[in-house]
């Protein structure tokens, strides 16, 4: 005879994948051809608010927001200077 169990083990889970083939260089070929063609207005856009997510997009999307901060941080850091500066000099020069 078996030793009843009370705590029910969980048994092995299956993983299926299917390897799927991605070629970034006819991707970008691709996307070479399609720009010349709306260049020489052989072809329209289908929707001019689609975006295309390649590859490095969200990393180029990051930097300019980082450029965009920094300049701001910058002219911040320029202005608050400026005032302590005006600052000593009513101080130490009245």
């Amino acid at each position: 005879m078996g030793i009843p169990r009370f705590i029910k083990l969980p048994g092995h889970k299956q993983f299926n994948y299917t390897p799927r083939y991605w070629d970034p260089e006819k991707e970008a070929r691709e996307e070479r051809i399609r720009q010349i063609k709306q260049e020489m207005g052989m072809e329209v856009p289908t929707d001019p608010n689609r975006t295309t997510i390649r590859r490095g997009s969200f990393r180029t999307a990051g930097q300019k927001h980082k450029v965009k901060a920094n300049r701001s941080s910058n002219i911040r850091l320029l202005v608050i200077l400026a005032v302590l500066l005006f600052l000593a000099y009513l101080i130490f020069y009245r």
